[in-house]
């Protein structure tokens, strides 16, 4: 099938139904106005003490990262901008319900049953990657929850059950390693992809400024680029950090335990949403309850 050669890049004034279009066409899209810098440097601010004290450390070697990159995991926690600018954000969260909420009738009797799952975050997570890191292999990442796939030529509701956020830290380009992806690839089946003989087949570069955002569909392949050399001077202190939002469907596992990681007298801090989000209300009609009730009760008081 034809592969688009470009991602989509949409200003929030063109409206979610643009967005919603742009993912279900590509996989992936580009929101030119997410935030704006200042809000940038305050999340930079808030998450740079977490990857200094990583800087003496290997960095972490776990799926597709090679060893190189640095982390700071419990996100939502370790920065209130990125968990209420970025995560939080109104576009974001609308194209989370839309791909990943689940609706279903069911019957009880003759009485015709209508549920809604919302969505749950799977994981919140900064990565920060050094010169001399390695291109990772083209992947998709809803390989956490063994995903299978059809191929289709077109989009179909509930196909995904999982939708990212990345929002870089700097500028990222192919030069410092931007994330390359296969528009379309969404749409493949399970058979082993081919990118052609040199691997670039149908590959673009998701080069993104500060303020941008990009949201992508779990079944689109994906990897970091080469970042294969300091771009300036200071290369002790060069980096390339992306901060990486994951949502998943209401029934289904999150990567990172949120119950364990993140303790209650924190989560009653949070925006309503985000608490949901981490799984503080019952997934209808019966998933995720405390003695038989909704657990929000317990953030009360």
């Amino acid at each position: 099938m034809g592969i688009p050669k470009h991602i989509q890049r949409l200003k929030r004034s063109e409206g979610t139904k643009k967005f919603i279009e742009a993912l279900e066409q590509d996989g992936g899209v580009i929101i030119e106005d997410f935030t704006d810098v200042g809000t940038i440097d305050q999340a930079n601010t808030e998450v740079r003490p977490w990857i200094e004290r990583q800087k003496s450390s290997q960095g972490a070697k776990v799926g597709a990262l090679g060893g190189k990159t640095r982390t700071v995991t419990r996100l939502i926690m370790r920065s209130s901008t990125v968990r209420e600018k970025f995560y939080a954000d109104p576009l974001h969260q609308a194209l989370c319900e839309h791909f990943l909420a689940l609706e279903t009738t069911t019957w009880y009797g003759d009485k015709a049953q209508t549920n809604i799952s919302h969505p749950l975050l799977s994981i919140a997570i900064a990565f920060d990657i050094p010169p001399g890191t390695q291109a990772q292999g083209l992947h998709r990442d809803d390989k956490n929850h063994h995903a299978r796939h059809i191929e289709a030529t077109h989009y179909g509701r509930n196909r995904d059950m999982l939708l990212g956020l990345f929002v870089p830290g700097c500028d990222t380009r192919r030069e410092n390693g931007a994330t390359r992806v296969v528009p379309g690839s969404h749409l493949w089946g399970d058979e082993k992809p081919y990118f052609g003989s040199d691997r670039t087949q149908g590959v673009v570069d998701a080069e993104l400024r500060k303020g941008e955002a990009f949201v992508m569909l779990g079944s689109l392949y994906h990897g970091g680029g080469t970042y294969e050399k300091p771009l300036t001077d200071d290369a002790e202190n060069e980096s390339r950090t992306v901060y990486a939002m994951f949502s998943c469907t209401g029934v289904h596992r999150q990567e990172e335990v949120s119950f364990l990681s993140y303790p209650i007298e924190e989560v009653k801090t949070y925006s309503k949403i985000v608490q949901e989000r981490l799984g503080w209300k019952q997934s209808e009609p019966n998933l995720g309850w405390v003695d038989l009730k909704s657990p929000e009760f317990l953030l009360q008081g």
